[in-house]
């Protein structure tokens, strides 16, 4: 077994490590489906409810390096309250966006995502709801990543690191669920945007999701940018 050096990981990474959130193993309830997906030492629990295949709770045993433990608790963080068909759509770029793993450690990653796909499988005949798009993963309590002198640069270097952060925090999870979403122009500091995809029939367009982007910009880039979506081309 292979042990990765501390100094490789981030603060976030490290704190997943010594506290781990996930960690056990899950008993069946009423309502619940009770689905397992073993890769190896790993193994995965979900509990997903029958009515509509969001995942109620995850947890994980496993014996392996530090690495693979911050890859669990990832990946179940970004589970929780996803549904089945969602989770088989993770990748594992997607589950490092928290961690910034170092790449010899992406094995790890995949070994997870086999297991949850593995579990996922057992689900297939549950029913989905109609109208569901996966919001960005909230940003930390008390993280705060203003991007320095963005009041200063001009409208074209504004709408472009508004452009890179949607992409890297805001497009992968919209993705899940064959949304997408696009920059239309910026007037001071409000930031239009124009759902496309499954996006466009969903109610959390104007809700969930619209507060979870406007939270991104806010927290990235900077407090004082609202997010203000165009809807003229929603379907409800």
């Amino acid at each position: 077994m292979k042990s990765y050096p501390w100094q490789s990981y981030t603060k976030k990474t490290i704190q997943k490590i010594l506290h781990p959130q996930y960690e056990g193993t899950l008993t069946a309830r009423p309502g619940m489906r009770l689905v397992n997906g073993t890769e190896g030492s790993l193994n995965i629990d979900f509990l997903v409810d029958e009515t509509d295949g969001v995942i109620a709770d995850v947890r994980y045993t496993h014996f392996g390096s530090t690495a693979l433990v911050a890859s669990l608790e990832a990946a179940c963080a970004l589970a929780m309250r996803k549904n089945y068909a969602q989770v088989r759509r993770f990748t594992a770029d997607l589950i490092d966006k928290e961690l910034h793993l170092p790449k010899e450690t992406f094995s790890h990653l995949n070994l997870v995502l086999s297991a949850m796909d593995m579990a996922m499988e057992k689900c297939l005949d549950l029913p989905l709801p109609e109208e569901y798009i996966a919001p960005p993963m909230p940003t930390s309590p008390g993280e705060v990543c203003e991007y320095p002198g963005f009041k200063d640069l001009d409208k074209t270097k504004k709408i472009a690191i508004i452009e890179q952060m949607i992409d890297t925090e805001v497009r992968p999870y919209i993705e899940l669920d064959d949304g997408g979403i696009r920059i239309v122009d910026l007037k001071g500091d409000e930031v239009l945007i124009a759902y496309e995809g499954a996006c466009t029939s969903c109610y959390s367009a104007t809700g969930a999701t619209l507060n979870a982007i406007s939270q991104a910009l806010k927290t990235k880039i900077h407090p004082d940018l609202e997010v203000k979506p165009d809807l003229s081309n929603l379907e409800f």
